[in-house]
């Protein structure tokens, strides 16, 4: 058994939302010494653990009506934004702890990558606003992504998911090159439209990264009251190679296929079908309409000035 040379105290009723399968199961096997952890220093806590996606959702709402005030994610980005939408933001505070595949939206926040770190910090963080995105009346906390990124999103899930961080995505990434096409975009904004007709992805961001490492909007804010837009133009297998590779330095956005804008409400649509990823997860359908609701969540994560 792990010795725990710190103790965990938390100054409001806390519930754990658990999946256990987030991680390619790294969450169910770290929970035991979390929640050891937990009863070692005496905390009081609930604890749900999802068994199919979606049900996130149910169990942060449960939560609350059993008392929770503080509602922890214990999972990844998919994990997260069930619990989100679950909560009631008005009164509920939202905790993380970062045990999925890529954990892209942790470090927009500033919480540590270990798990460890990270319930520590609940400890010591006061709660902070951040922004929240909606698509298509659902909320979203990082990134909203159309065509290849949600292509490389689903094989990574699907496929790589016992692979820790960007790894995944990079296998995933090298996989779909080789399959996807192009797709026509329409994307319209308060002051913004017009039509990509050879898009590789379109993204909308509240947050910096996803898929691990991958910094996809690196001038993205979190509680800067708007969302960033990103559209990648298909280029040839070498290009878009360079471009990703670019992409993992964070030095893509002077690249000739990149087109980037910012607003606060974003209407696309695509000439036929293609996948949609909400926070990793390929869950979405077009047409989607995406906004944003400036500092309505507040979460436990280090002061914005420490970033």
């Amino acid at each position: 058994m792990k010795t725990f040379s710190e103790t965990i105290k938390l100054p409001y009723k806390t519930a754990f939302v658990v999946n256990p399968a987030a991680g390619g199961g790294l969450a169910g096997r770290v929970w035991p010494v979390l929640s050891a952890w937990l009863d070692y220093s005496g905390q009081p806590y609930l604890a749900y653990f999802t068994r199919y996606q979606g049900e996130g959702i149910t169990l942060a709402s449960h939560a609350v009506s059993d008392g929770a005030e503080l509602v922890v994610a214990v999972g990844g980005d998919g994990t997260l934004r069930e619990v989100v939408n679950g909560i009631d933001i008005g009164k509920t505070i939202f905790g993380i702890i970062p045990l999925g595949t890529g954990n892209g939206f942790r470090r927009s926040c500033g919480i540590p990558g270990q798990w460890e770190q990270a319930l520590m910090g609940l400890s010591r963080w006061s709660p902070r606003k951040i922004d929240l995105g909606i698509v298509n009346n659902s909320f979203f906390l990082n990134v909203v992504g159309i065509g290849f990124d949600a292509a490389v999103a689903e094989i990574a899930s699907e496929k790589y998911g016992n692979i820790k961080g960007y790894l995944a995505y990079i296998a995933a990434f090298l996989e779909e090159l080789k399959e996807f096409d192009h797709f026509s975009v329409t994307i319209e904004g308060a002051d913004l439209s017009f039509r990509e007709e050879k898009t590789l992805l379109a993204v909308v961001a509240n947050g910096r990264n996803y898929g691990g490492r991958f910094s996809i909007a690196p001038q993205a804010s979190i509680d800067d009251g708007s969302l960033d837009l990103l559209l990648v133009r298909k280029g040839n297998s070498p290009e878009t190679t360079i471009l990703a590779v670019r992409a993992l330095a964070g030095r893509h956005l002077g690249d000739s296929a990149v087109v980037t804008t910012s607003g606060n409400k974003f209407n696309i649509n695509t000439d036929h079908d293609v996948p949609v990823h909400i926070d990793g997860e390929v869950i979405g359908s077009l047409p989607v309409q995406i906004s944003v609701m400036p500092a309505a969540l507040q979460i436990l994560a280090p002061p914005s000035e420490d970033l």
